[in-house]
């Protein structure tokens, strides 16, 4: 693959995850009748615009903070272990709880606190709220959640270790994302969900083609080494797998896309998200935008749905693929393009804090659109 291959489709992942919350965001709280009554037999399949763009919601805004907490710790450590890493991940979410209870300002340690969009309040995540509050209190985090504020913002992890798979590799994925998600979430089906769209994220940017058989190996692979990364926990596991395959079989199937979506929930818990993601990339490995019309258009977590579905079909057909209309007007579009570059600039393990900590300084606000910032 070459680096520009490399480029598009980790840029797709990014760009994808934030056009699939985007669309999805405007729909979130409807049921599909309504949706329907008011975009048609469809559903909705183009932007309602907001002050004249896109807006995406706490999914992306959240992403974006896993990806600064990630950068920042890969450079402090030089690229250390994953556990060295995971409290820059915290503090990130940490900065990010800052700027849904405090005013603009920026943050010790934090370029993305500069970009306005990322102050706004959409709809943030109740778990991911009470969390971040004991933690920013200086107390531990104890719920039973598997809601899918984990899996939604986990993708950044996977789209750096694909193109820096000579320094992480698929284990180091699996668990990163999984411990990613505990952070807040503590439900070990938030950690599945999160291992595994990482891991599947992953192999989709490494692979050149992928089409529905070869999606399928893939899935039904991060669900074998499941056990091996997070064991102990068999029952979880099996009610896991099965939905997980059910979304594959479904995707497979002739059965109706609001119909198979109802079989598998409605989302708002994570391993239900990246099951209606999984069966709206099944049934759609070839077109982007049927793959998140698909995945947005239901009775349930409509902007995290589409936020996974676009991670993993944006890994899979990359930016390049994004029909125009999708990118014109979403919300800080340059700026997702280039933090996408910047975690999958191509370095050795020798030079990668060097270098990515030189590309990672060039996207400080002061090289940005000062429209974009606070």
């Amino acid at each position: 693959m070459t680096i520009e291959q490399m480029q598009d489709k980790c840029r797709g992942s990014l760009v994808g995850g934030a056009i699939g919350d985007a669309l999805g965001y405007e729909v979130e709280f409807m049921s599909l009748d309504s949706i329907r009554k008011r975009f048609g037999e469809k559903g909705i399949t183009r932007y309602v615009l907001h002050d004249g763009v896109a807006q995406f919601s706490d999914d992306t805004q959240m992403t974006l903070f896993t990806l600064e907490g990630l950068m920042n710790g890969v450079i402090d450590t030089q690229a250390g272990k994953i556990e060295d890493i995971l409290p820059y991940i915290e503090k990130a979410y940490l900065n990010w709880y800052r700027t849904q209870t405090s005013n603009p300002a920026t943050l010790s340690g934090s370029w993305m606190s500069n970009i306005r969009s990322l102050w706004a309040h959409r709809a943030p995540g109740m778990t991911c709220m009470s969390a971040l509050e004991n933690l920013s209190n200086g107390f531990g985090v104890d719920n039973d959640s598997k809601g899918c504020g984990g899996v939604m913002r986990v993708a950044p992890i996977a789209i750096f270790n694909a193109a820096h798979r000579h320094i992480y590799d698929y284990a180091a994925t699996a668990h990163l994302a999984g411990w990613s998600a505990e952070i807040t979430h503590k439900h070990i089906a938030s950690t599945f969900a999160s291992a595994l769209l990482a891991t599947t994220v992953m192999n989709c940017i490494l692979d050149e083609t992928v089409d529905q058989l070869h999606f399928s190996f893939i899935v039904v692979n991060g669900l074998i080494m499941m056990s091996e990364y997070f064991p102990e926990y068999d029952r979880e596991l099996r009610a896991f797998d099965r939905l997980i395959r059910r979304a594959l079989e479904l995707g497979q199937s002739d059965v109706a896309e609001a119909d198979a979506i109802r079989e598998l929930g409605e989302g708002w818990v994570g391993d239900e998200a990246i099951a209606i993601a999984i069966f709206s990339v099944m049934r759609h490995t070839d077109n982007f935008e049927d793959c998140i019309v698909c995945a947005v258009n239901h009775s349930g977590d409509s902007d995290s749905t589409g936020a996974i579905a676009g991670n993993l079909i944006g890994s899979i057909l990359g930016y390049s693929a994004i029909p125009s209309y999708y990118l014109k007007d979403l919300e800080i579009e340059p700026i997702l393009v280039s933090a996408a570059d910047d975690l999958c600039a191509d370095v050795k393990k020798s030079e990668v804090t060097r270098r990515i900590g030189e590309r990672y300084v060039d996207h400080l606000p002061a090289a940005v659109d000062k429209k974009y910032l606070i």
